[in-house]
């Protein structure tokens, strides 16, 4: 009887994973913590929650995280220790437990938008090798499953003895790559706003141009495509075919004679894109919205992508600004506005 007793009263085993050890802090007195002394349990997922101001950061990043992190520095040479900042010891009493730790504060990773907590704990790299063995359908290596590969593919003849003779073959080889490749990882795009170039209700006669500078009587600029023979300059630019279209924004530079006179034909998009840039060193800045790619032209890959921005956003995208040169002096136009450098 007193056994049934006895045994009823015991408390329960502990959780397995509460069997481990304990990160232990005491004393600690980093920016405004007080002797705060508090015992961590590990493979435990913590909260520490609080008021703006009452030392969540301070403990967990100017303690717990920096302390770890000045220990595995000291596990490097000392060569390699004369290129790595200098850590001070945090002001604590006692610090023990630690391992090691993977600090994820609120400042950006890095300055490639593709750097993430995956990226960064290689985590990404578990995550597809995960895929590519249990996805279905099943499209390749781990790589198919990473945004930061791109698909590729060659062919080529190589050499090389065989029985005493040098033989050539074919050889061809592909790798399938998850990456988008018109986001290239990322998730979206920045293209141009072609409302802001041009009034496509106007043909090129009536002024359909909107870029700063390009007036109908200038002949550097509106009459080059005015009488290169490629658009017809009394048609509305909305009725023009896919190849007027492509001669108009994309065409390649090429050499045309205008009134006599030698000059160089230009897509509208390049042109403007790229010209005062070589010449001033600064570009105009019109707004463009920042497209979402819906879907990655790699097989499997419709939505491993990078950042993703809604389609409502709009980004500044450089496209060129007017030379210093010019009578109304250097600028920029920006929200159909014409603003002085």
């Amino acid at each position: 009887m007193s056994m049934a007793t006895r045994t009823q009263t015991q408390s329960p085993a502990p959780h397995v994973c509460d069997r481990h050890d304990l990160i232990r802090v005491h004393g600690a007195r980093v920016n405004n913590l007080k002797d705060v002394s508090v015992e961590i349990p590990k493979r435990r997922l913590t909260v520490f929650t609080g008021v703006s101001g009452s030392g969540k950061s301070s403990l967990v990043f100017g303690t717990i995280a920096a302390e770890s992190q000045r220990m595995i520095n000291e596990t490097y040479s000392a060569f390699v220790q004369g290129f790595m900042p200098t850590l001070a010891r945090p002001e604590v009493d006692v610090l023990e437990g630690l391992t090691t730790a993977i600090i994820v504060d609120q400042e950006r990773m890095g300055a490639d938008p593709r750097s993430t907590v995956g990226t960064a704990t290689d985590a990404n790299a578990m995550l597809r090798i995960l895929f590519s063995r249990l996805g279905q359908p099943h499209i390749g290596s781990p790589q198919a499953f990473s945004f930061n590969v791109a698909s590729i593919s060659g062919a080529g003849a190589v050499a090389f003895e065989r029985g005493g003779k040098t033989v050539k073959e074919r050889r061809s080889f592909s790798i399938t790559g998850g990456m988008c490749p018109r986001c290239e990882g990322r998730g979206s795009v920045t293209d141009f706003d072609l409302s802001q170039l041009f009034d496509d209700s106007k043909s090129l006669a009536e002024g359909a141009i909107l870029v700063p500078g390009y007036t109908v009587n200038s002949f550097f600029t509106v009459q080059v495509y005015m009488g290169s023979g490629h658009l017809d300059p009394d048609k509305p630019i909305r009725k023009y075919t896919k190849k007027e279209m492509q001669d108009f924004l994309h065409h390649e530079p090429v050499r045309v004679k205008v009134n006599g006179v030698n000059v160089t034909y230009e897509g509208l998009i390049p042109r403007t894109g790229s010209r005062c840039s070589r010449i001033c060193g600064r570009s105009w800045t019109g707004r463009s919205p920042s497209l979402p790619v819906p879907s990655a032209a790699a097989p499997g890959s419709a939505r491993r992508h990078g950042r993703r921005r809604s389609s409502g956003s709009t980004s500044p995208t450089r496209v060129r600004c007017r030379s210093a040169t010019s009578p109304s002096g250097c600028g920029v136009w920006t929200n159909r506005r014409w603003r002085h450098c």
